[in-house]
């Protein structure tokens, strides 16, 4: 249920009260909205940036269009209740930490919060996260998991946490003496399933949600191969320099969390099996 805005100031405020009281992680207080534009790149506007490939999570249809899905879904209501408007850009997944530290954009729309990335941003935490491996249905490469990916072709999206562990595994594949896995850097994920389908690699290392309803919609063309792993979670990444933009977005989340709203959305997104127990700044352990 939608809250009308004095009830949601009234929220913001005991929230406030709370945090204060409770000695929890978080801030206490922090700028009206008309403050908050003032740190922002158009006043009245959150500009985000996304590759927006990750579907259901947050995607454009054929590449194009109005940024959909989950993690878009909750944005535009914490934005509402922060009295921004929310703007989605959408960029290849390496240009959106750049551009938001060139104050391009105003925040990462999710990215994952992990230690590398906290030396720029700061991260309110919105979702869980995860990975896991996809090949074509029938496994015809016999790949059970990360350990069979010596002298594979794999697929991962330039710029993410795959890229990372597949430069991981590169080394330990030398380091046994073992065939170079064959890396291959695609701008998103959608083209780097496609590099599965046509056989152009043998893996694709897929963000877990996205893993999950591509196999749910097409069986009979992909599969899983070995068990997920649950990483660090989504979060909205702030730059370092603009900790009260980062402490209204992490009130708004925390209001949502409480009252009902993140949850709902979370459920009619099918998602729940990611949701947050509750939202932090930094909270991830990765």
């Amino acid at each position: 249920m939608e809250l009308r805005q004095g009830q949601r100031f009234a929220g913001a405020g005991l929230l406030a009260l709370a945090l204060a009281l409770s000695g929890c992680s978080g801030p206490a207080s922090g700028p009206s909205a008309d403050g908050l534009s003032e740190l922002l790149a158009e006043p009245g506007v959150l500009i985000t940036a996304d590759s927006g490939s990750v579907k259901p999570l947050k995607y454009t249809e054929d590449g194009k269009g109005e940024m959909k899905g989950l993690i878009p879904e909750l944005t535009r209501e914490y934005a509402k209740r922060l009295g921004l408007e929310a703007r989605f850009e959408k960029v290849s997944s390496d240009a959106v930490v750049p551009g938001v530290l060139a104050n391009r954009y105003d925040v990462a729309l999710a990215s994952g919060d992990f230690a590398e990335r906290r030396k720029t941003l700061d991260f309110v935490d919105l979702v869980d996260g995860g990975v896991v491996l996809v090949v074509k249905a029938g496994n015809p490469a016999g790949v059970g998991g990360r350990k069979d990916l010596c002298g594979r072709r794999l697929a991962i999206v330039k710029g993410s946490i795959q890229q990372s562990y597949a430069d991981a595994e590169q080394k330990s594949c030398k380091d046994a003496g073992k065939p170079a896995i064959d890396v291959q850097g695609y701008a998103d994920g959608p083209t780097a399933t496609l590099a599965v389908e046509s056989d152009r690699v043998d893996v694709e290392w897929s963000d877990l949600a996205v893993a999950n309803q591509l196999v749910k919609d097409n069986p009979e063309k992909f599969a899983l191969a070995g068990e997920p792993e649950h990483l660090a979670p989504y979060g909205v990444g702030i730059p370092k320099g603009k900790p009260e933009l980062r402490d209204a977005i992490f009130r708004a989340l925390t209001e949502m969390k409480q009252d009902g709203t993140y949850d709902r959305i979370m459920a009619d997104w099918g998602q729940q099996s990611i949701a947050l127990e509750k939202i932090e700044i930094n909270g991830s352990q990765f």
